[in-house]
């Protein structure tokens, strides 16, 4: 039985116009300044990747650099650009009433996003999201970001449920992968960045159009 649901948020709780390119040129450029060598990565790259690549990179000797440090830089600034891309964001239309259907159901809810515990923050309070949620898990929370299970595992962890007792929902690829990683099931919404089609060939256990199919949708899980 399903106790607990876990949101990504941004693209699945909120609209969030991030600039990837921007950010992603400007992660590559600070490892390039600092003497990394940045041949396979571009702005498709995933942030978590940069950052592995990174790790890699100090681990072999090949750069000499505090990856700990290196991480800190990379997040604020992140930070900036998620700060400045929330002053855009806007709850996705029914989910503060789904949302709240849910925990009427005695579903407990946590959100676990990428961003950082500053963007998350603002863009939550925007919306009206922030006191849904008993748990709310940022990339400063875990060791790394999606589509590694670390935040899922976290999840479990501190809501003192097994696997089969959650159930992820979010809007991307690297959520799906994430929750394949943890071993827990999850459910796509197609909100627009992928298609139906790509979302259900990446294994998504469950996909909806909207966000408000979940309280009918999880009546159906064992």
């Amino acid at each position: 039985m399903i106790r607990a649901v876990i949101f990504d948020v941004d693209g699945t709780l909120v609209t969030f116009t991030f600039d990837i390119v921007g950010t992603r040129s400007a992660l590559i450029g600070e490892l390039l300044s600092r003497g990394y060598s940045t041949t396979n990565l571009t702005t498709t790259t995933l942030t978590q990747v940069i950052l592995d690549s990174a790790k890699e990179q100090i681990d072999s000797g090949q750069v000499k650099d505090d990856y700990q440090t290196l991480r800190s830089r990379v997040y604020s600034m992140l930070d900036r650009f998620e700060l400045d891309s929330a002053r855009e964001a806007k709850p996705i239309h029914g989910t503060l009433k789904t949302l709240k259907t849910l925990r009427l159901s005695s579903i407990r809810l946590g959100a676990l996003t990428n961003s950082g515990r500053a963007g998350a923050t603002k863009v939550l309070k925007k919306g009206g999201l922030m006191n849904v949620f008993e748990l709310i898990l940022t990339r400063d929370d875990v060791p790394a970001m999606k589509p590694k299970p670390d935040g899922i595992l976290r999840a479990l962890d501190l809501l003192n449920l097994s696997k089969d007792e959650l159930l992820c929902v979010g809007d991307s690829v690297i959520d799906i992968q994430a929750a394949d990683a943890a071993g827990v099931r999850v459910a796509s919404v197609a909100t627009g960045n992928y298609s139906r089609e790509r979302l259900q060939a990446e294994g998504a256990d469950l996909i909806m159009s909207s966000i408000s199919e979940l309280p009918a949708l999880l009546r159906t899980l064992s």
